[in-house]
C-alpha cells in the first residue's frame, strides 16, 4: 500500500498515513499475538504510530545530530525558531551533555 502512495506522486492526508499505519501494527501485533501463543511467551507489540510522532522522530533526529536548527526550522515549516527549539531540541542523551560541557574546558583566556 505505501508504494501505491509513491506511484501516484501526490500528496496524501494525514488521516490516510495514520490509517495505514494503524493498519500496520494492527497486522503486525494480531502476528505477533499468534507467534507468542505458539511459543508460550508474552506478546511484543508494536505501539501506537502517527504521522504526528513521524515528524516528531525526525524532527528531533535532525536536532540530535547537530543539524543547522534554522534548517530544521525551514523543514519543519515553523514560523517560529522558539517552537524548533522549545519542542525538538531537547537534551536528553548523557552523552551530548558530556561533550558539550568538556568544550568549557577548551575556552582559553587570553
Amino acid at each position: 500500500m505505501p508504494g501505491f502512495l509513491l506511484v501516484r506522486a501526490r500528496p496524501c492526508f494525514q488521516s490516510s498515513v495514520n490509517f495505514i499505519l494503524l493498519d500496520i501494527v494492527k497486522t503486525y501485533n494480531q502476528e505477533e499475538r499468534e507467534r507468542a501463543k505458539r511459543e508460550r511467551r508474552k506478546p511484543e507489540e508494536m505501539p501506537h504510530i502517527s504521522a504526528h510522532i513521524l515528524r516528531h522522530t525526525a524532527c528531533t533526529r535532525m536536532a540530535e545530530t547537530n543539524l543547522d536548527i534554522k534548517v530544521v526550522q525551514y523543514v519543519m515549516g515553523h514560523a517560529n525558531i522558539s517552537a524548533t527549539m522549545d519542542v525538538y531540541n531537547h537534551v536528553t542523551d548523557q552523552e551530548r551533555i558530556v561533550r558539550e560541557i568538556a568544550k568549557l574546558d577548551e575556552v582559553r583566556v587570553m
